[in-house]
Order: structure tokens, then C-alpha cells, then sequence
């Protein structure tokens, strides 16, 4: 397949809302396990003689978790979705994060994305129709179904080199 080829996203190729709140889920749960192992991790520390992490994170009053859980939240957004267009809930769901072309977004439209879920009640905002968040539309990029969107990239560059001479 040609790896040049655009499409132009449209509403058949977006994840439905039950896909988007199943990634929100699943999503949930993998941070929550990660800080649970994080935990673990600093406990083990500390049993070889390395508390400090361990004593300053029970002593951490509400200011500092909120600051360790938007670093979590955000490092695992970015990370993930700038070097696989997908985090663990969208590979579970077969969805992925595109641009308006079908193209995979930069680095830096994945960190504006990851940014914006920090907006207050920004999680239920793709409950709507069509099932756009708030972070995808101030960073335009979509979620799409993967395996629609493979087979459309596909079917136009099928089309694309209908009447073009064949190269020997």
C-alpha cells in the first residue's frame, strides 16, 4: 500500500462512543495499575535502603499527588500515542488517533491532546454526536476504527493506480 495516500476522515471511519468510553476504561485501569506497581516499586526501594522516594510520597500532601497524576497521566498519553497513534485501551478496541488526512499526528499535536484532557469534565465531552472530544477537536485530530480506516487507505490507493502503466 501506498504510505502517501490521504483520505479525508469523515463519521464512518470515527470510533463510536461505546469504543471511546471502553478506551476511558481501560485506560483508567492501566494507570491505576502502573501507580500500583510505581508504588510497589518504591516499597521495594525502601526495603534495600532507599526511602526517600517512599517517605516523600506518604508525606505528600493533595497538591503534590494531583502534580505526580496529571505527570502520570500525561507522560503515558504522549508517550504512547506519539509513538504508536494508540494507547493501551485504543489497541484493545482497535481504534487509533489520525489526523483529518488519515495520517499519523506529530509529537507535538499528540502533547496539545494530551494537555487538553486536563480540561474539568473533558473525559465525557466524545459522549455527543459525532463522538468528538474536546481533545480532538482542539488538537483536529479523530479516533477511528484502525481496520476501517486500513481498508479505506487501501480501496483509494487501489483506485489511485487504476490507468496507471504497470512498471516491469
Amino acid at each position: 500500500m501506498n504510505t502517501n495516500i490521504t483520505i479525508d476522515v469523515d463519521h464512518t471511519l470515527m470510533a463510536s462512543s461505546g469504543k471511546r468510553f471502553a478506551n476511558l476504561l481501560l485506560d483508567w485501569v492501566v494507570v491505576y495499575a502502573f501507580s500500583l506497581l510505581t508504588g510497589v516499586f518504591l516499597g521495594l526501594l525502601s526495603l534495600l535502603g532507599i526511602d526517600g522516594p517512599l517517605i516523600w510520597l506518604s508525606q505528600a500532601d493533595g497538591f503534590d499527588n494531583l502534580v505526580v497524576t496529571v505527570f502520570i497521566w500525561t507522560f503515558y498519553y504522549s508517550f504512547t500515542e506519539s509513538v504508536f497513534s494508540r494507547i493501551i485501551g485504543k489497541f484493545i478496541t482497535g481504534t487509533k488517533v489520525v489526523m483529518q488526512d488519515g495520517s499519523k499526528p506529530p509529537a507535538g499535536v499528540i502533547i496539545l491532546r494530551s494537555f487538553c484532557r486536563l480540561i474539568p469534565f473533558e473525559a465525557f465531552s466524545f459522549l455527543g454526536s459525532p463522538p468528538r472530544g474536546w481533545h480532538d477537536s482542539l488538537s483536529e485530530t479523530y479516533v477511528v476504527d484502525a481496520k476501517k480506516l486500513k481498508e479505506t487507505m487501501e480501496l483509494k490507493s487501489a483506485f489511485d493506480e487504476i490507468g496507471k502503466p504497470e512498471v516491469l
